[in-house]
């Protein structure tokens, strides 16, 4: 519960919030969406490559996988 204060100019203020808390309670959020990314692309991925319906067309998928991750980083790179 936060209290109010008036000041002697007739103004209401609360007091400042943690700063440590509010941040360590963002990066929370992010990680926790960024760990949900990871498993739903890793789902999608274990999804394209569960289509495959044979050992050739697996491999092939396998390398367009790797490829397309080769890509991304390459982009990430260059920012």
């Amino acid at each position: 519960m936060s209290t109010l204060t008036i000041n002697s100019n007739n103004s209401i203020s609360r007091p400042a919030a943690s700063s440590i808390g509010v941040f360590s309670a963002v990066a929370a959020f992010f990680k926790r969406v960024g760990n949900a990314y990871e498993r739903s692309e890793a789902a999608r991925k274990e999804a394209y490559l569960a289509e495959a319906v044979d050992l050739y067309d697996l491999e092939y998928r396998m390398q367009q996988l790797d490829r397309e991750s080769a890509q991304t980083a390459a982009w990430l790179k260059g920012f």
